[in-house]
């Protein structure tokens, strides 16, 4: 009599159910950690792995072994040499500057005529060390309309003076516009002031004046 031919499917459910009636559980290699065990088998070179979440341990003739653990900390090695030095990067864009001003606008000062006296007409509050570039300018009245020379200088505290303009106003010019502007670089804090004198005999009659410094960075000559 021939036997019944059994289908592979059929044969995979029973499988299957005799698992689950069974209450096989599955294997947890490598465990949680990531740690997975063995038993070296001394002697004989033996490798077998075993499932410590299943109580699996290792025989007393047998080595455990376990992989994937963290070592102690080696030695800090040699410090390599140092690198080439990279190329240059692109220069930064330019940051604000910082401006001292005076406004003399709508105000007048009288400028005797004596050459050798020099009228304070505005001092800039005092100025970091650093460089600046320092721009005035005055309106001189030529109060009796005779030929007249107007100097303008920007010094600092110690009276050294930094520039100087000259202006003629001749018998027909009754208001001149003196401008003065200078690069200075100051080794210490200090003021920077506009002083103007007249070469006449008459008096003037100075107004509307500016003066302002403005800090910079690098003075490129």
């Amino acid at each position: 009599m021939k036997g019944k031919l059994i289908r592979p499917a059929v044969v995979a459910a029973a499988i299957a159910g005799a698992l689950v009636a069974g209450g096989i559980a599955y294997a947890t290699i490598p465990d949680g950690a990531g740690v997975i065990h063995a038993c070296y088998k001394t002697g004989q070179g033996t490798l077998r792995v075993v499932d410590t979440g299943q109580a699996q341990t290792c025989l007393s003739s047998e080595t455990p072994l376990n992989w994937s653990q963290t070592g102690p900390q080696g030695q800090q090695g040699i410090q390599g040499q140092q690198g080439i030095q990279g190329p240059k990067g692109d220069t930064g864009p330019t940051g604000p500057s910082d401006v001292y001003s005076v406004d003399g606008y709508g105000q007048s000062h009288t400028i005797p005529g004596n050459p050798t006296l020099l009228e304070n007409l505005a001092t800039t509050p005092t100025l970091p060390a650093g460089s600046y570039v320092v721009q005035s300018e005055v309106e001189i009245e030529n109060l009796q309309s005779v030929l007249s020379d107007y100097f303008c200088d920007l010094v600092d505290s110690s009276n050294n003076v930094y520039q100087e303009a000259k202006v003629t106003a001749d018998t027909n010019t009754n208001f001149v516009t003196i401008p003065v502007q200078a690069v200075v670089t100051l080794a210490n804090p200090d003021t920077i002031s506009l002083e103007c004198s007249s070469v006449s005999t008459f008096n003037s009659e100075a107004s509307n004046w500016q003066l302002a410094a403005i800090k910079i960075g690098t003075v490129h000559s």
